[in-house]
């Protein structure tokens, strides 16, 4: 057997417990599982360093979270014929499009801080039934929701798109189209108040862009075109010399981990959200897809001119340039909440490649990807799943960009190492020294990653699974 072959069992093999796991639940996949049998876990295990509880989706499933795992299992259909597998992501899809998504506001309840609760067949809230806070039910996208998930969607509820895009309004402050807030409440028909900070993150406008832009092309509706363009040009004028964003545009001045912190990655995802939108609008919309692409170069400017040193394996993720300078660099192993792996903002800087053409980004995405081939895996950290998938992703994609093939065996041994580490039962682990499965921690990327390399290697011009640049 070869070891492509031997990579894509371990995947079905997965794939299979997941789709047997959510025959209870009309198709959808439960978040926290044991690893052997697949059982959803009914006590909620205690969170490893850097995760918080209120992100998880404990009795619950979460469509963002499996987002990547579906797209396997479409690619997976198609690879090893298997129509079952298309089967259960379409279930999957339709069960959250037809039942999880009349809500109040219509956003759904999905993302960093909410889920669907399967115990209880409701709206889950992360902060009420994980960490124990008295909070509203909140929207946050968590990551770029691809075109071909809004187009399944649409295909069997198109209300509930149009609806979502509707219910983005809720993410401006209730002062007017002047301030957003990355947070929105789900059951509530009201603005946010705004807070002592503004916590818009860049790549969060990027997001909301890309699914009006979706809906525009389905609805024709002036009112998503006109949020468009309040959103293209909200940082646009906040920009600094060099093309650069901040991490959020209001912080108190006290506040040193938010105050004149410039964001490397956020700018590079709103410029790929950017691009993907223009892509979407360009056949209706010529000019306003011209000058999203133009303002996206702008920005990926932004993100080279900060201080990385791709050489040394020094990837900035924030800075500040004032009186009270600092740093803070991307792990290769080990991320956390709010500090993203490398790989992260490589695979972006590939989505931005493939739609610009600008060379600039696939050199300092090489220089990643060299850096995961020669860091070894920490014995110590509980690295999550996400890190290991990515990884593996980055190396897989420059290998299908470039067909060289130290990548591909690069990419090979990478997982055959990460495989070891996370494929020893049925279901992955949610991250390295941990036994149970938990889809907060990324296994989606872990399985994508380790199916799009064993599918390049075996036929680099006809592999159906396309590269993972959701997380952004």
């Amino acid at each position: 057997m070869s070891r492509s072959d031997e990579l894509l069992k371990k995947v079905c093999r997965a794939l299979d417990r997941l789709i047997a796991a959510a025959e209870p639940y009309s198709g959808l996949f439960p978040s926290l599982l044991d690893r052997g049998t697949g059982t959803m876990l009914t006590d909620l295990p205690p969170a490893i360093p850097g995760q918080r509880d209120g992100d998880r989706a404990h009795l619950g499933s979460n469509l963002i979270h499996d987002e990547a795992t579906l797209r396997t299992l479409y690619a997976l259909a198609t690879a090893l014929d298997r129509p079952d597998y298309a089967d259960a992501a379409d279930a999957y899809l339709q069960r959250f499009a037809d039942h999880c998504t009349d809500t109040a506001t219509g956003l759904f309840p999905w993302g960093e801080h909410s889920f669907w609760h399967l115990a209880d067949d409701r709206i889950g809230n992360g902060y009420r039934d994980c960490a124990g806070r008295n909070a509203p039910a909140t929207h946050d996208h968590l990551r770029q929701a691809p075109r071909w998930l809004w187009e399944k969607l649409a295909a069997f509820n198109p209300r509930c798109v149009e609806r979502f895009a509707e219910g983005l309004d809720f993410h401006w402050t209730e002062a007017g189209r002047d301030e957003y807030i990355r947070h929105a409440r789900i059951e509530e028909r009201a603005w946010p108040e705004r807070g002592r900070r503004s916590c818009d993150f860049p790549r969060h406008s990027g997001f909301y862009i890309f699914d009006w832009a979706f809906a525009r092309t389905r609805t024709r509706r002036d009112d998503f075109l006109q949020q468009i363009r309040d959103m293209r040009d909200y940082w646009w004028s906040k920009r600094d010399a060099a093309g650069l964003l901040l991490i959020e545009s209001r912080s108190p001045v006290d506040d040193a981990q938010f105050h004149g912190v410039l964001a490397p990655g956020q700018t590079v995802s709103l410029a790929a959200s950017l691009l993907e939108s223009a892509d979407l609008l360009e056949a209706d919309l010529p000019d306003l897809a011209e000058t999203m692409r133009a303002r996206a170069r702008t920005y990926i400017d932004g993100f080279l001119a900060a201080p990385h040193d791709p050489a040394s394996g020094r990837f900035i993720i924030t800075f500040r340039r004032n009186d009270r300078p600092f740093e803070s660099a991307m792990p290769i192993w080990g991320s956390r909440y709010g500090l993203w792996p490398a790989s992260y903002v490589a695979l972006t800087c590939l989505c931005a490649c493939r739609l610009a053409g600008d060379a600039r980004l696939p050199a300092w995405a090489e220089a990643v990807g060299r850096a995961y081939l020669a860091a070894p895996f920490p014995d110590d950290v509980a690295v999550p799943a996400m890190d290991a998938g990515l990884g593996l992703g980055l190396i897989a994609d420059l290998y299908d960009l470039t067909g060289e093939a130290r990548w591909r065996d690069g990419a090979l041994d990478l997982a055959a190492r990460v495989a070891e580490v996370y494929l020893d039962a049925p279901l992955p682990r949610g991250a390295a020294g941990i036994d149970w499965y938990e889809s907060q921690m990324g296994p989606g990327f872990l399985l994508h990653g380790l199916a799009r390399t064993a599918l390049l290697a075996e036929a680099r011009e006809a592999c159906p699974l396309t590269a993972e640049y959701t997380a952004r």
